[in-house]
């Protein structure tokens, strides 16, 4: 008989597709727009040219932007892990019914708008003594504790924490250093992981950024909306400058996931085959009678 041929559907791939041009086409079209030097009688443009990326890095506003957005990033980044780390790891080691508490809290910035924490925030801090971009660092802290804190707990859960801490204490070793040349290392692909994927966040905020600080720190993307009333030419060129900043830190995001799949595989590979070989060499052992082993004794 012969085997029966599953016909192959082709209509998934017509799906996939269709979904990757309907989100790559404007892409594209930006980038076409931003290398056109006019653009309005034909359906193409009329000539490229790079005018519009001279003119947007000749513009100093356009680097101070820059600088700042990557301050913000950078700086929010900085203490957020200074802060995070160590206290999820006191919560998950030593604090567990703590730590199912505070796992729940965390979840709760995904339930507020934008919107309504900003009018919170303008009302109990607009008259206080209390700079209005230290109350925005406080937002984008608790904007970002999701993240953050499933991704190190995540960490910690992956490489085994507290086995590691108990078989270090059993050898004599001080916890400060087991944590530092044992967990950490094992922790840093984990943790460069979330702080990518927290800088691609905060490298792109608007919201908060623009309500509660507005012109008085002008970052990227407050920039390019006052550009796109301007001149769209110049509002494209920095969507493209930014679109590819996104991209290379999602291509990071890429690399170290599939490093962190390839380190997990070749570890559990490494037990398994260890199981393997202790099992065979208990097989193998040849087993003494308990008559002969009387006889040694005597």
């Amino acid at each position: 008989m012969k085997p029966l041929v599953t016909p192959k559907k082709k209509w998934p791939y017509v799906v996939v597709i269709a979904i990757c041009l309907f989100y790559i086409t404007p892409l594209l079209m930006t980038g076409l727009y931003a290398f056109s030097e006019s653009w309005g009688k034909t359906v193409l443009p009329d000539k490229l040219t790079i005018h519009w990326f001279v003119v947007l890095f000749k513009d100093p506003y356009f680097l101070q932007a820059v600088l700042r957005s990557f301050m913000l990033s950078i700086g929010m980044l900085v203490v957020i892990l200074a802060l995070m780390i160590p206290s999820v790891f006191l919560l998950f080691l030593y604090f567990p019914k703590l730590d199912k508490a505070v796992q729940s809290l965390t979840m709760m910035p995904y339930a507020i708008p934008g919107v309504i924490l900003v009018t919170a925030l303008l009302k109990t801090y607009s008259k206080s003594a209390i700079p209005m971009l230290v109350v925005l660092g406080g937002a984008l802290f608790i904007s970002c504790l999701p993240v953050m804190y499933m991704s190190i707990r995540n960490s910690l859960i992956a490489v085994n924490t507290k086995e590691l801490m108990e078989a270090g204490a059993m050898l004599g070793a001080h916890p400060f250093s087991i944590i530092v040349k044992v967990i950490l290392p094992n922790l840093r692909i984990g943790i460069v992981l979330s702080s990518l994927m927290v800088f691609s966040g905060l490298f792109g905020e608007y919201v908060l950024t623009n309500l509660l600080v507005g012109g008085r720190f002008e970052t990227l993307r407050i920039y390019m909306l006052r550009r796109m009333n301007e001149n769209g030419h110049l509002a494209s060129s920095v969507i493209v400058i930014y679109f590819i900043v996104l991209m290379l830190v999602g291509l990071g995001i890429n690399y170290l996931s599939h490093k962190q799949k390839s380190k997990s595989s070749i570890s559990t590979n490494k037990m398994k085959l260890n199981n393997k070989k202790r099992k065979q060499s208990v097989k193998e052992s040849p087993l003494i009678p308990f008559s002969d082993q009387l006889k040694e004794g005597i």
